[in-house]
């Protein structure tokens, strides 16, 4: 990842973590982060962002992929839990 994105980066996260950045209003939002994404609890919502790695079994190194693997979650999970995934923002 260049400098360039890893700033990009940073301001999404510091972005997602603030309460206001949010058209619904939440009291508070809460940053938990896997090995694979960031999640951001913004109750009544949850919104869910791959960070750009690649540990060989999956790779989510560039904004294509990442778009690519966030759709196919949405759409296998949408299955699973209907009313729960509600869809991929840009």
């Amino acid at each position: 990842m260049s400098n360039s994105e890893s700033k990009d980066r940073q301001g999404l996260i510091r972005f997602l973590g603030s309460a206001k950045s949010y058209p619904h209003e939440p009291s508070q939002v809460t940053h938990l982060q896997t090995h694979a994404s960031d999640v951001f609890v913004a109750p009544l919502y949850v919104y869910k962002v791959k960070k750009p790695v690649d540990f060989g079994f999956l790779d989510f190194t560039t904004l294509e992929k990442r778009k690519y693997f966030c759709e196919r979650e949405v759409e296998i999970n949408r299955r699973l839990c209907s009313g729960t995934y509600l869809g991929v923002e840009e």
